[in-house]
């Protein structure tokens, strides 16, 4: 076990826990598990972060942030549209799809149970809100978008998400992404210039 900084720990450790729910999910965040991935004593774990629990929360926001802020970067070539479609797909490739699609499904039985990973719960799903209704809110100002209140519409938008998701459970049950581009697209009363 290299010396490290208490503060070098507490990064490497919430490290090795973003890389664990990243792989295996939330529940698999465990002081043993941390300490055998990371060759470091059990109790440095627990050193460093008040609870598991803790450091399951700290482990989904870490992640989600870092996922929304790759995403913004990634879609700045795409019409408003396409930006939306990609975040709000839940079978589309890449780790808003994937990652985060998976982490959210744990996080959400989990929350019900744990009040830390419900806060974090809630403050991804924020983030993700406020990245969708940045982009709702240029394409009203761009008038390629035609609702009445962006909120709201990115509410709708989020439940439709949340909705095609649970239903892509079952395969049988999922839509292809046309079909979902025409929905976003009708609630979003979008005109010529966004696609």
């Amino acid at each position: 076990m290299a010396y490290l900084t208490k503060q070098e720990r507490y990064e490497e450790i919430l490290h090795l826990a973003t890389m664990i729910a990243r792989e295996e999910g939330l529940s698999a965040i465990t002081a043993r598990n941390i300490a055998t991935k990371g060759q470091i004593a059990v109790g440095q774990v627990h050193h460093h972060f008040q609870s598991i629990s803790q450091l399951k929360a700290m482990a989904l926001e870490t992640i989600s942030k870092a996922l929304l802020k790759q995403n913004d970067v990634m879609l700045k070539e795409m019409t408003l549209l396409d930006q939306l479609i990609q975040l709000l797909c839940p079978y589309e490739e890449g780790d808003i799809g994937n990652t985060m699609r998976r982490l959210w499904s744990e996080s959400q039985f989990l929350a019900e149970q744990d009040a830390e990973i419900k806060k974090a719960y809630k403050q991804s799903i924020d983030d993700w809100y406020q990245q969708i209704l940045q982009l709702v809110k240029e394409g009203v100002q761009q008038g390629c978008f035609h609702i009445q209140s962006a909120s709201e519409t990115t509410w709708m938008l989020i439940a439709v998400s949340c909705g095609f998701d649970s239903l892509s459970v079952v395969e049988d049950f999922r839509v292809n992404r046309q079909l979902i581009r025409r929905h976003i697209a009708q609630i979003l009363q979008v005109d010529g210039k966004a696609t």
